[in-house]
């Protein structure tokens, strides 16, 4: 394959990308999954710390805990592998004996490399056919999540990717994003609001939720969005409090 092919078929997947909640329930072979830790390893690394470790959950009993915990999501519980990102400090105890507590930044920098990983993952995955979709929403019991996986002081759960065989059946068409003036600048920020825009947009949003095959509606962008918004105020003091557990500092 020459240099623009392989470009051309990375930029396809790129492109192509959209998150997948049904499985065939056919399980993820070895193989596949030695190129997705080969692309995780591979990710960008703040300082070249390393501070991404990553769980493979496919015990069915743990899945089902983890949907669980998330709120009942049970793409969870029927995925092939869960992916769990972690931020890992440990490495850092036993090569320059740190302590605990640990600064903020170590924060910072775990949930952008736990981020950059879990795309590279998803990437890798679906460049070999495969789907998934990233999950957040286990934070909510982060300390039970924790304590499921055994996680010791100095690791913690920032991101996972629930990845399996997608079912086609449930393969939906890609949901429009907001206009490209609204999500590029040049040079420096401006208010990309328009109000024509967003009515368009919001349009193009209705034609896709009630069109779609399987939980059809009659909403727009900006009302899942008000939707949503409540469940964005999760328990952040939980959070918080257990990050420290952990043995993270905030200040």
């Amino acid at each position: 394959m020459s240099v623009e092919e392989k470009a051309q078929h990375t930029l396809e997947v790129l492109k192509n990308h959209q998150s997948i909640r049904k499985f065939t329930g056919a399980k993820i072979t070895p193989e596949q999954m030695q190129q997705i830790y080969a692309a995780i390893a591979q990710s960008s690394s703040s300082c070249f710390l390393q501070l991404v470790t990553t769980i493979a959950v496919q015990d069915r009993s743990k899945l089902e805990q983890i949907a669980h915990l998330a709120g009942e999501q049970q793409h969870i519980a029927h995925c092939s592998h869960f992916l769990v990102f972690c931020l890992d400090v440990t490495k850092l105890e036993h090569v320059a004996g740190i302590k605990p507590p640990y600064g903020f930044n170590f924060i910072m920098t775990g949930l952008n490399d736990c981020t950059i990983a879990c795309q590279n993952a998803f990437v890798a995955a679906e460049a070999q056919g495969l789907g998934g979709v990233i999950v957040g929403g286990f934070r909510r019991n982060i300390a039970a999540v924790s304590e499921l996986l055994k996680l010791p002081q100095g690791v913690a759960p920032l991101l996972a990717l629930c990845l399996g065989v997608p079912d086609p059946e449930y393969i939906e068409e890609q949901k429009p994003r907001l206009p490209q003036s609204w999500l590029f600048m040049d040079e420096e920020y401006h208010d990309p609001f328009n109000a024509e825009e967003l009515a368009q947009y919001d349009e193009k949003m209705r034609q896709y939720y009630k069109g779609r095959r399987y939980n059809q509606q009659d909403a727009t962008w900006t009302d899942s969005v008000k939707v949503m918004l409540p469940g964005m105020t999760c328990d952040a003091a939980g959070i918080i409090a257990y990050l420290k557990k952990q043995g993270f500092e905030f200040f």
